[in-house]
């Protein structure tokens, strides 16, 4: 494969996207500002440049990018194009006219608690469609989240889904690390293939890293830094800022656990437990390490002791000490004592998991409940999550994997656009969801606007997340009848067929006109309007009707003749005396023949 380095600025790819501007340069891309000349808008250009193409598989790159530009997500940049231009592949996305998160945490070091969950919320609402979809971004770094008007209360953008398995390696067969080892997955390093899992542990080091301002390991060495990730356990991040909050703190180091069966199962699993936390900070804190605790000394003001009273008193006192021993242990063990960790069932499946949460001391409520990320009979989610607090012996839910829900495409045809598309949320496609693609045809079986069919059919057993396209009927298409009067029947089929009509019921009829075999008459008539597929009815000559010859032996020979020619049949005569009577007839009576047949009568 050939590429072009340097500078493209000015160039034009695929003779509509001008680039403007090089807005971005990395060791595997460069990205330009350009625009879109077909259909005047704004849009990023990212060339895969020559440092990044070794072993490129422009298939593969295809079917990355046309993957990934289903993906329709308020929080995904949005892939519209990809080819090759002078040897180097491309991809036209969204251009997100913004910052970086790198650049914010260059400018800030870290945000405040309640900025980082909230930042980490909409990345995990990006991701789960991702997941959803079957993808797995697989480098999740600050480089790669966008922030519309630079981060101030706007939209976050996750871009980059995919394209670098797409460019160096498959992912289902691990391929080399692409990824930034301060945010690699432990399984990575060990060049296994990526998972949900693994993009939820790099969004726990981000988020570890938007919370204290650094990331857990890092180091000028990028092979030492990817092995720690192997090797060490993340740590809480409270020890760098003491305000998180314990349950964030816990959540943090549970989705960076070493083990992937051992983090939320995907990014919709941690953003369900990432919005279960009270985040708000303790008050008075300002995000800075609190002073130490001062001791205040107190003292205990005693009356002199009062003759033969002592022993009372001392007994009151004691008893008054254990009631307080005895409310303090209630305390600790309604407030602390009762409760524990919650454990990872995560790991488990249908056969084990009451067991394996038996022996933990824990109950467990098995629920059903489809997945499309997780196998069948596999723990999907638990309730309460790993590490949270939970009353010893309590009962934990867990939702086993059911695999991908299946449902019937239903039967939409005649109905209306929108009435379609409630029937299609009734099985699980939303209206104006990405999965539903709305296309028009013509249909001479159903008006203008009301549904013809569906991709896939109806009655189809379809997993959910499969895409469905709703045909809907643009009326007749704009075909005429062509005049075929005249024409042989062969021809005349010929004809009919090639304007996208079919021959319908074809008519024999007598003409004294029209030569046998050619047609006399057709249905609709020249010129009517007509729709694909519609017929064609032809009424095709016979030639001349038949006509029964009379007996006219006997008969006046001019009489004889009159007959005849009023029954259309040409005579000839011959007299040998000249009586005029007719003795003979070459047709013989009662015989039938074409109009026009010739006769010779013979009179004497």
């Amino acid at each position: 494969m050939t590429t072009t380095t340097g500078d493209l600025t000015g160039a034009r790819v695929d003779g509509r996207y001008r680039l403007d501007r090089l807005i971005a340069r990395g060791g595997m891309a460069d990205v330009y500002e350009a625009h879109d000349e077909r259909l005047d808008r704004t849009v990023a250009v990212k060339m895969i440049t020559a440092g990044g193409v070794a072993g490129f598989d422009m298939t593969a790159f295809a079917d990355e990018a046309r993957t990934i530009a289903r993906l329709s997500h308020p929080n995904v940049v949005a892939v519209f194009d990809q080819g090759v231009h002078e040897g180097m592949p491309y991809v036209v996305m969204e251009y997100v006219a913004g910052t970086t998160l790198r650049d914010l945490l260059n400018r800030r070091r870290r945000l405040r608690i309640d900025e980082a969950v909230e930042l980490c919320a909409q990345l995990l609402d990006g991701l789960q469609a991702a997941h959803d979809a079957g993808l797995v971004h697989r480098d999740i770094k600050p480089e790669n989240i966008l922030l519309k008007n630079g981060g101030r209360g706007d939209r976050v953008k996750v871009v980059d889904f995919g394209l670098a398995e797409a460019v160096h390696g498959d992912r289902d067969t691990g391929g080399p690390l692409v990824a930034t080892a301060a945010y690699v997955a432990p399984e990575l390093v060990n060049g296994k293939p990526a998972t949900t899992a693994s993009d939820v542990y790099s969004t726990a080091i981000l988020l570890y890293e938007l919370l204290t301002g650094e990331v857990p390991f890092d180091g000028p060495d990028s092979g030492a830094v990817a092995r720690r990730h192997v090797e060490e356990d993340v740590p809480s991040p409270r020890l760098k800022t003491p305000d998180v909050p314990d349950g964030l703190a816990d959540l943090v180091t549970a989705a960076a656990a070493r083990r992937p069966g051992a983090r939320p199962v995907d990014a919709g699993a941690f953003l369900r437990r990432l919005q279960a936390i009270d985040v708000a900070p303790a008050p008075g804190s300002t995000g800075k390490v609190p002073r130490p605790t001062r001791v205040v000394e107190t003292t205990m003001v005693v009356e002199p002791p009062r003759t033969g009273r002592s022993w009372k008193a001392m007994l009151t006192l004691a008893l008054i000490a254990a009631l307080l021993v005895g409310v303090a242990a209630a305390g600790w063990w309604v407030g602390i004592g009762r409760y524990t960790s919650t454990p990872s069932l995560l790991d488990q499946t249908r056969e084990t998991v009451a067991a394996y949460a038996e022996e933990a001391g824990f109950e467990v409520e098995i629920v059903d409940g489809y997945s499309a990320t997780v196998p069948l009979g596999e723990v999907v989610s638990q309730e309460p999550g790993v590490g949270e607090r939970i009353r010893r012996g309590a009962q934990i839910t867990v939702v086993i994997s059911l695999g991908p829900e299946q449902y019937q495409m239903p039967n939409v045809a005649g109905m209306s656009e929108d009435e379609a598309i409630d029937a299609l949320a009734a099985v699980g496609v939303e209206p104006g969801d990405e999965l539903t693609a709305i296309e028009r045809e013509y249909s001479t079986e159903f008006p203008a606007n009301e549904v013809v069919r569906t991709d896939p059919a109806a009655g189809e057993q379809v997993k959910a997340g499969t895409p469905v396209t709703v045909y809907v009927s643009d009326g007749f298409p704009p075909l005429n009848v062509p005049d075929v009067v005249g024409m042989a029947e062969d021809d005349a089929v010929d004809a009919v067929e090639a304007e996208g009509l079919a021959v319908g019921e074809v008519t024999p009829r007598y003409s004294d006109t029209i030569a046998e075999g050619s047609v006399i008459e057709q249905t609709p008539a020249a010129d009517a309007p007509a729709g694909e597929g519609d017929t064609v009815d032809l009424v095709v000559s016979r030639g001349p009707e038949p006509v029964e010859v009379p007996d006219v032996v006997g008969m006046d020979i001019d009489d004889a003749t009159e007959q005849l020619e009023d029954l259309g049949f040409e005579v000839k005569t011959a007299q040998i005396w000249f009586t005029g009577t007719v003795f003979d007839q070459s047709l013989d009576a009662g015989s039938e023949h074409p109009k026009g047949s010739e006769i010779w009568l013979w009179a004497r």
